[in-house]
């Protein structure tokens, strides 16, 4: 296996023995219907977390992030269906950071170009699926952390639910999808 571009740190954001922030953590202290909506707060948390360079959470903190940005980015029905909300809470957090965007409707060579710019820059890249095959995956935030290639193949490592993911780039960036949103901190 190769690697592509990945961060330089492997283990991302340690967050109660995770990788990355969970937005099912927040089901205790916010409700069930915030937290199934907030697959975004939590891919921003990953953002915000590494940009500052703090790279293990326990419960509390994570909630404590996570809770910041809820307030203020409330997940709407439909959860948060644009990257510029997520851009715009960090502002109202007093996080001035600027972000970089892909266009929506990126060639498989744009995208591939984006992330590897990102990663090797040590920057996790939010993503926003909106029509992906895989029920798990669509209408849902995850943060891409490492691009490598495989006999041949290329895959994407992702932080999703406080999980490390794998997922070939043809199976996470199905041809012809509409991608609501891809960016990363600066």
């Amino acid at each position: 296996m190769k690697t592509l571009a990945a961060l330089k740190h492997k283990n991302f954001i340690a967050v109660d023995g995770g990788y990355g922030f969970d937005q099912s953590a927040l089901r205790e202290r916010w409700g069930v219907y915030r937290a199934d909506r907030a697959c975004g707060i939590a891919a921003l948390a990953n953002l915000i977390a590494y940009k500052e360079k703090k790279r293990a959470f326990d419960k509390n903190d994570a909630l404590k992030l996570m809770g910041e940005i809820l307030l203020a980015a409330p997940p709407r029905p439909w959860g948060i269906a644009a990257g510029g909300i997520l851009v715009r809470a960090m502002g109202r957090m007093g996080r001035q950071y600027r972000a970089e965007f892909l266009k929506t409707r990126a060639t498989d060579e744009e995208i591939k170009a984006f992330v590897l710019r990102a990663l090797t820059a040590d920057r996790p890249v939010a993503l926003l699926n909106t029509n992906h095959p895989n029920k798990s995956f669509r209408y849902h935030w995850v943060t891409i952390t490492e691009m490598v290639e495989d006999e041949g193949e290329v895959y994407v490592r992702f932080s999703s639910w406080g999980r490390r993911y794998k997922m070939r780039f043809e199976e996470l960036f199905v041809r012809g999808m509409m991608y609501r949103s891809m960016f990363f901190i600066k």
